[in-house]
């Protein structure tokens, strides 16, 4: 007697939710949305309606690209490195949208070049998402995600005070794309892994900067 073929399970509403929610689907829908001739301005309020709880990946996204590359952006850096500060201390009050004044919501974005900067950042996130994936959910928790708010707003600090040489602006750019995509992915690996290297760089930089003044206060005796 032959057996009938398996039948896949269908997914589940928290499946359904996740196909939903990834990053790189809704980047393509605010693409898809903007080539549309009736298509409303481009904002920032757009943006965060259309993508939701993973607004928060794609505000850092835009605000880490310029600097995950060697070359310093010194005149970028410190506007938004705050910027991220400002999201990093959202996160770790978990807060599930993130917060702009109403007039940088309603600003409108230049369609050329924000729909290029959104398929740019689409086209980087889509081959790491089939790294990263939903694992280590403990990691969403409250308390973990406010330990990832800290180490997102040590990431904007460094953006803002580390001097500007060949190299300066990339760590903490990559520290805060790993990080985008363990928000987005709900990769707690990804999480782990960015926070840590965070902490071990904010550690360093407070002991060679520790160093720096005692060396300075030995010349000035």
């Amino acid at each position: 007697m032959s057996q009938a073929p398996d039948n896949p399970a269908p997914p589940t509403p928290r499946d359904q939710s996740r196909a939903k929610l990834r990053l790189t689907v809704a980047l393509h829908s605010i693409l898809a949305a903007a080539e549309t001739e009736s298509a409303p301005p481009l904002t920032l309020g757009l943006i965060i309606d259309t993508t939701g709880e993973r607004a928060f990946g794609l505000l850092m996204a835009f605000l880490c690209l310029p600097f995950v590359q060697p070359i310093p952006l010194p005149g970028l850096s410190i506007p938004f490195g705050i910027a991220v500060m400002i999201l990093g201390a959202q996160i770790t009050l978990r807060k599930h949208r993130p917060w702009l004044p109403r007039r940088m919501l309603k600003l409108h974005l230049p369609k050329r070049i924000s729909t290029k900067l959104i398929a740019f950042i689409a086209k980087i996130f889509r081959p790491l998402e089939r790294i990263v994936r939903p694992r280590l959910l403990f990691m969403q928790n409250n308390a973990a995600m406010a330990v990832v708010g800290i180490a997102l707003f040590i990431d904007g600090f460094l953006l803002v005070f580390l001097p500007a040489f060949p190299g300066s602006n990339l760590i903490p750019g990559w520290m805060v794309l790993i990080k985008i995509l363990g928000i987005s992915e709900e990769d707690g690996a990804a999480l782990i892994l960015g926070t840590l290297i965070s902490l071990a760089v904010a550690a360093v930089a407070v002991v060679l900067l520790i160093l720096s003044w005692q060396k300075v206060a030995g010349w000035m005796l």
